[in-house]
This record gives structure tokens, C-alpha cells and sequence, in this order.
């Protein structure tokens, strides 16, 4: 499919140095191959257009880019003064943890730019990440393990397969398989953090019964919404169960879904 049959003819020219394909947005599209991090990922911007203007986004990739590394661009930090300058600089704006801008159609190309430049100069943030400092669930958890007999690697790293790595909290290990665990202790954005950890995990050949989510007391405190998508890419476990996770790491018994199904 030619770039001019995703997006309309005059912006696809614009964009000529970019690479186009479809993303999953009806309307929307990738705009790859002009810029890699420093891990060799590639950047992606997604753009599309609405009347008069175009509206690009990095599809908040650069929030849990940083979140992999305990970078916070949301609290009291340098690091999160640094994000807002810096999407300022370029003009720019972060809404629910993505960077977006939007412009005139005929400045397209220049705002496609200046996503991939924020982007890269955020990914830049990294060097700030503090010292990790464990929270009481993640110490409870490794009590949790200890106490059980289990073996286990504290924030393995794992590979994924372009290159890039992730840290979860805890790699179980068993005679039959090996479990990673995330555990997630108070915020929507540390669920949503924990979705796309499990997601790219699956990338790395991780199948659904070794990944594991594991969350601070009852399903009651967490919104259904976000238990009901997060379930569908990892079994999720609650801190007041820990009979339940304790069997689903040792003998693989499946965990119920925390949201039922009827509802």
C-alpha cells in the first residue's frame, strides 16, 4: 500500500524521509526509520490528521521507556522538570504519559521532527534514574519467597528480541518453568507501567503462565477496567492471596481472572 492511500497526499510527501505503515488506529499512522535510541530501537511517531490539522503522538513509549529505569517525569524530580522543559522547548505537551502536538497539515513534517527530537532528548533522562529503593510490597514479596523456599533473581534482566531489556521485580525459578513477576504496589500509571512490562515480555517467548503481575491487596482497589485489560496478557495475582500466588508459582495453578467475565 502506497503511503498516499494511509494519509493524505500532500503530507505523505512532506514525510517523504520517513518510512509510512499503517498503525493501529484507524486513520493513524507509523512513521519510522529516521532516528534510533542508543539501544538501537528505532523511534516511532504516530501521526494523523483531523480537519485542518496534524496531530502527532510517540504513543507514550518515552514514559515507560524511563519507568523501566525508575525514572519518575511525574513527581517532585529533576528528572520530571527536565520532561516538562523539555517538551516545552519543542513546543509540545504530555497528556496520560504520552508526548503529543498538533499543528497545521502543512506543518506535518516539522512536527514529526520535533516528536522524534523530544523523544530522543527525554530518552536522555536516564542518567537520573535514582538508586532503587524496593517498596514494602516488593520487600513483603521477597519475604513471601524466602519463607516459601522459593529460588529467585532479584530485577533479572531480560533481553528482548531488537535489544532492548527490561527489569521486573523477581524472577522465580522452579523445576518446571521460571516465572517474572511485577509487582505493583499503589498507581494507575505503575498498572499501566506493569501492562506494557508483561507485553513486551511476551515479546522475549515468555509464555502467559510465566509472566505474573502481582498487586497491593484486593481486586476491590484497583479499576476493573485496567484489571480486565492487564489480565488478558498476564495472569494478576493480589497481595491478600498469597496462597493463590503461591500456587500458581510452585504447581501452575491457574489464577482467576479478577474481574469476572459476567461482568
Amino acid at each position: 500500500m502506497s503511503p498516499s492511500a494511509l494519509i493524505d497526499p500532500e503530507v505523505a510527501a512532506a514525510l517523504r524521509c520517513w518510512h509510512i505503515a499503517p498503525a493501529g488506529r484507524p486513520g493513524t499512522v507509523a512513521l519510522t526509520g529516521r532516528a534510533y535510541f542508543a539501544d538501537g530501537d528505532g523511534v516511532t511517531v504516530l501521526l494523523r490528521t483531523s480537519g485542518g490539522d496534524a496531530l502527532a503522538s510517540d504513543g507514550g513509549v518515552m514514559a515507560a521507556r524511563l519507568a523501566d529505569v525508575g525514572v519518575d517525569v511525574w513527581g517532585p524530580t529533576r528528572a520530571a522538570t527536565a520532561w516538562t522543559e523539555t517538551l516545552s522547548a519543542f513546543k509540545l505537551h504530555e497528556v496520560d504519559g504520552r508526548i503529543v502536538g498538533r499543528r497545521p497539515i502543512k506543518q506535518a513534517a516539522a512536527l514529526a521532527s520535533d516528536i522524534s527530537s523530544a523523544m530522543l532528548t527525554t530518552d536522555g533522562l536516564r542518567w537520573l534514574a535514582a538508586p532503587e529503593r524496593e517498596s514494602k510490597l516488593v520487600r513483603q514479596f521477597y519475604e513471601f519467597l524466602d519463607g516459601a523456599r522459593f529460588a529467585y533473581d532479584r530485577r533479572p534482566t531480560i533481553e528482548l528480541p531488537r535489544g532492548a531489556k527490561v527489569r521486573p521485580t523477581v524472577r522465580v525459578n522452579t523445576p518446571e518453568r521460571s516465572v517474572l513477576v511485577q509487582a505493583v504496589g499503589g498507581t494507575e500509571q505503575a498498572l499501566e507501567h506493569a501492562l506494557s512490562l508483561v507485553q513486551r515480555i511476551e515479546r522475549a517467548n515468555y509464555a502467559f503462565d510465566q509472566r505474573l503481575v502481582l498487586l497491593k491487596g484486593n481486586p476491590t482497589g484497583w479499576p476493573a477496567d485496567h484489571l480486565d485489560l492487564l489480565a488478558d496478557h498476564a495472569p494478576v495475582g493480589f497481595s491478600d492471596r498469597m496462597d493463590q500466588v503461591g500456587q500458581f508459582l510452585r504447581e501452575g495453578t491457574p489464577l482467576a481472572r479478577p474481574v469476572p467475565a459476567d461482568l
